[in-house]
């Protein structure tokens, strides 16, 4: 059984968890294969460092079938029923869930709505969010160029450190870009205790870091002008705790004609 049958597995075993009102262990993307899961991925890799599995495969290795028989959890045995019984395509595996409507072609470009002048701009966190979830709302929306603006951009979260969220983009058509001069340095953030403070910290932000960094925006702002749909991103999720509500308008002010930003 390949990895595109355990995905479908896996996104069955969530429906089931769902119906029960139980969270489940993975979100997934809807790709051409079906449902998709990179975290799934990442915990296949290191339960195969740990000798579970066998490397690159989702079979158990001696040691990992000793664990699997010492399991009570019924839940476990009900999957591993029906890993056994079921083969690709079967009822119920998600194995005909098509992409979302607003996937990329390999160049980057939306293959719908390519002409439309809404959404032409997005701003989008991480904070609360799985690596799936994340990726989902950008493919929903037709983005075609990511904008990292953390001034480090590594995270303690998994998946969202730059290497990871690069190769997601990658493998999703999404082209990522990484501008740390248009970040704030962590420091600054620290002991903000109040609005009062965002609103100081911002306004130095705009009084600051956007004056020296005109042509990193321009740059952003020249691919809106030229029809992509670009999101820029950072961690916290309400973007007005975020420096890139700031930068988004500073992006509206540089693009060429009326442009409304859309916070994902």
């Amino acid at each position: 059984m390949g990895e595109s049958d355990v995905q479908r597995l896996l996104f069955d075993y969530g429906r089931r968890c769902r119906a029960r009102h139980i969270d489940p262990p993975y979100d997934f993307i809807a790709d051409e294969h079906g449902p998709r899961s990179f975290t799934a991925v990442a915990d296949r890799d290191k339960l195969a460092s740990r000798g579970i599995l066998v490397s690159g495969t989702w079979h158990l290795t001696a040691e990992g079938h000793r664990l699997a028989r010492s399991l009570k959890n019924r839940d476990v045995s009900v999957f591993a029923a029906r890993f056994r019984s079921r083969g690709p395509g079967d009822p119920g595996t998600g194995g005909n869930r098509r992409p979302p409507a607003a996937h990329r072609d390999r160049n980057g470009a939306a293959r719908d709505n390519a002409h439309s002048k809404d959404g032409l701009l997005a701003t989008i966190g991480y904070e609360g969010r799985s690596y799936e979830a994340y990726f989902s709302k950008l493919l929903e929306s037709g983005i075609s160029r990511l904008c990292d603006v953390r001034r480090n951009p590594l995270s303690r979260k998994w998946g969202f450190s730059k290497r990871l969220l690069s190769q997601g983009c990658d493998e999703l058509g999404i082209r990522y870009e990484s501008f740390r001069e248009l970040g704030i340095e962590s420091g600054a953030r620290a002991n903000l205790g109040d609005r009062a403070a965002y609103e100081r910290l911002f306004a130095e932000y705009e009084a600051t870091t956007l004056p020296r960094c005109r042509d990193a925006v321009g740059r952003i702002a020249g691919w809106i002008d030229a029809g992509e749909r670009v999101a820029i991103t950072c961690y916290e999720r309400d973007a007005g705790d975020c420096h890139r509500s700031r930068l988004a308008g500073a992006i509206v002010a540089t693009a060429a004609g009326p442009l409304r930003p859309k916070h994902l």
